[in-house]
C-alpha cells in the first residue's frame, strides 16, 4: 500500500489544507472458506437486529409503549415510522462520509467491530428506559449504528474474497445470516413462554383492557435478548482477515476527517458527471430498497395485524420461507457471478413480485390464506437475492479504491427510500382505517409493488460491465473517462 498526502491550489493561488489521499489495498487474489465463514457471522450477527428489532418487534413495541402513554394506535404506528424515517435520513446523510472515512483508512473491521458493540448496547436501552419517545430516540441512535457497521462491513468484500467469487461468496454471507433470523423467529416461541404474552393491540381498541394495563412482557424481552445474541453472533468475526492498508504514520483525527469531506466531494462529482451508470443505479436502488425495506419492517406486523396470524404462526411462516428461500439464494450466487447483476435483478423482481401478490391474495378468502406461505417463500429469496445484486452492481460500477464511498452512496439511495417507505406505508394504512384493518393493510403492502417494479425497470438501463470486470478489469473500464481527482497520483 502507498499512502499521498497532496494540496490543491484555488484559482486565487491560496493553498488548501493538505489532504489524505485514499488508501491503495490490493484486492484479494484468492478465497479462504474459513475466512469467509467467519466474516459471514457478522451477517448473521447484524440480522438479528434487522428481524429481531425492525421487523419483528418494532412496531408492536412502538404500539403498545404509544398506546400505554396515550397515543392511537394508528398515531403510536407513525411515531414509529417518523423516527424510523428520521434515522434512515441521517443514515443516508452519514454513509457517504463513513465510506469515504473507510477508502482513506484502507480498513475496515476495525469499525464494523466499534459499531457492532455501540449497537449492542444501546438495543436493550431503547425499552430499558420505558418511555415511548425517548426509547425511539435510541432506537434512531441504534439503527444509525447498526447502518454504519454494515456499510464497513460490505466494503471488505473485495479484500477477502477473489474477483470470480465475489456474488457466490456475497450469496454464502446472506443465507448465512438467516441464522440471526431464525434465531430471532425462535425467540418468538420461547420469549413469550418465558415472560408471558403481551397485550393484544385489538383488545385495547376495542376496550376489553385499559392503557394502563398494557403489558409488553415478552416484547420488553425480544430487545434483551437480541443483544445477547447479536454479540454471541458477531464474535467469530472477530476472527476474520481481510486486506488492509499498513500504514507509515498515524494521521491525527481532524485532517482524517476534513479528508474524508474532502474525498467525498470529489468522489459526488466524480458519480455525477462521468458515471452514468451509477446515476442509474441510484435511482433505480432508491425505488427498489423503498418496497424491499418497507416489506422488512412491516412483514410481520402486516402477517399479525392484517392477517391476524398469532405471533407463533407469522414465526412458523418465516421459518418456512427462509430455508426453501436459502436454497434459493445458494443457487443465486454463482449463477450472479456466471452472468451479473443485471440478470440477478431480473430473477429478483419475478420472485419479489409473486411473493408480494401472494400475500395480499391470501388476505381476501380463507381458503386461499395458505397462499401465505408461498408468498414467503418467494419474498425470502427476493429479499436475500436483492442485496446479493445490489453489492454486485457496486463492485462493478466503482473504481477500486473508493468501494467505501460507492458503499455509502447506495446507502444514500437506499436509506432515503427506507426513510420515505414506512412513512407511505403508515399514511395508507392510516387513510384505508375505514375500510378495515385488513383492507387497510392490504392496500398499504400492495402499493410497495409499484416502486419495486418501476425501479427494477430504470435499473435495466444500467450498462452491463460484468464480463470486462469477471476478465480482471475495473472502473474506468475502456471507453470510460473518469475526470482527474485535481491530484497528482505519486505511486
Amino acid at each position: 500500500m502507498e499512502r499521498n498526502s497532496s494540496s490543491d491550489i484555488t484559482s486565487e493561488g491560496v493553498k488548501e489544507p493538505e489532504v489524505i489521499e485514499l488508501a491503495r489495498v490490493d484486492e484479494a487474489k484468492t478465497t479462504s472458506k474459513k475466512n469467509i465463514l467467519y466474516w459471514a457471522f457478522y451477517d448473521a450477527a447484524d440480522t438479528v437486529f434487522a428481524m429481531a428489532i425492525i421487523s419483528i418487534t418494532l412496531f408492536q413495541w412502538g404500539e403498545l409503549a404509544g398506546m400505554k402513554e396515550g397515543f392511537s394506535f394508528y398515531n403510536a404506528h407513525l411515531m414509529v415510522s417518523t423516527f424510523l424515517m428520521i434515522s434512515n435520513i441521517l443514515v443516508a446523510i452519514l454513509m457517504p462520509i463513513f465510506g469515504a472515512h473507510s477508502d482513506i483508512i484502507g480498513r475496515r473491521k476495525p469499525i464494523v467491530l466499534i459499531f457492532a458493540s455501540l449497537t449492542i448496547i444501546l438495543t436493550p436501552l431503547i425499552v430499558i428506559t420505558r418511555k415511548f419517545v425517548l426509547g425511539l430516540v435510541i432506537f434512531t441512535i441504534a439503527n444509525i449504528c447498526y447502518q454504519a457497521a454494515n456499510l464497513y462491513y460490505e466494503s471488505m468484500l473485495p479484500y477477502i474474497s477473489d474477483t470470480k467469487s465475489r456474488a457466490k461468496v456475497s450469496a454464502f454471507a446472506i443465507a448465512f445470516g438467516y441464522i440471526g433470523t431464525i434465531v430471532s423467529v425462535v425467540l418468538i416461541f420461547v420469549l413469550p413462554i418465558l415472560f408471558g404474552e403481551a397485550t393484544d393491540a385489538d383488545d385495547v381498541m376495542k376496550y376489553f383492557v385499559s392503557r394502563e394495563f398494557i403489558e409488553l412482557n415478552w416484547v420488553f424481552w425480544m430487545f434483551i435478548f437480541a443483544a445477547i445474541f447479536y454479540l454471541l453472533l458477531a464474535i467469530p468475526f472477530f476472527f476474520t482477515k481481510e486486506r488492509a492498508a499498513k500504514f507509515e504514520k498515524r494521521e491525527n483525527l481532524s485532517k482524517v476527517i476534513r479528508s474524508s469531506f474532502v474525498q467525498l466531494g470529489r468522489t459526488t462529482k466524480e458519480i455525477f458527471k462521468e458515471n452514468r451508470n451509477m446515476v442509474i443505479f441510484i435511482f433505480s436502488w432508491f425505488l427498489i430498497n423503498d418496497a424491499i425495506g418497507t416489506a422488512i419492517a412491516v412483514l410481520v406486523d402486516y402477517l399479525r395485524e392484517g392477517l391476524g396470524f398469532q405471533e407463533r404462526i407469522a414465526g412458523v411462516i418465516l421459518i418456512i420461507g427462509i430455508i426453501v428461500g436459502i436454497g434459493f439464494l445458494y443457487l443465486m450466487g454463482p449463477t450472479i457471478d456466471k452472468k451479473g447483476p443485471k440478470f440477478g435483478l431480473v430473477i429478483t423482481a419475478i420472485t419479489w413480485a409473486l411473493g408480494i401478490i401472494l400475500i395480499v391474495l391470501a388476505g381476501i378468502n380463507s381458503k386461499i390464506r395458505f397462499f401465505v406461505y408461498i408468498g414467503s417463500i418467494f419474498l425470502s429469496f427476493g429479499m436475500g437475492s436483492v442485496f446479493i445484486v445490489g453489492r454486485q452492481f457496486i463492485l462493478e460500477l466503482s473504481p477500486p479504491n473508493k468501494i467505501g464511498q460507492y458503499m455509502g452512496f447506495k446507502k444514500i439511495s437506499g436509506k432515503a427510500s427506507a426513510a420515505l417507505g414506512p412513512l407511505i406505508f403508515s399514511s395508507i394504512l392510516a387513510s384505508g382505517k375505514l375500510l378495515g384493518k385488513t383492507i387497510a393493510y392490504q392496500l398499504a403492502i400492495s402499493s410497495l409493488l409499484g416502486f419495486f417494479v418501476i425501479g427494477v425497470v430504470i435499473g435495466l438501463f444500467i450498462k452491463n460491465y460484468h464480463p470486462l470486470y469477471i476478465k480482471g478489469q475495473r472502473f474506468p473500464y475502456a471507453g470510460e473517462k473518469i475526470e482527474n481527482e485535481g491530484v497528482k497520483d505519486n505511486a
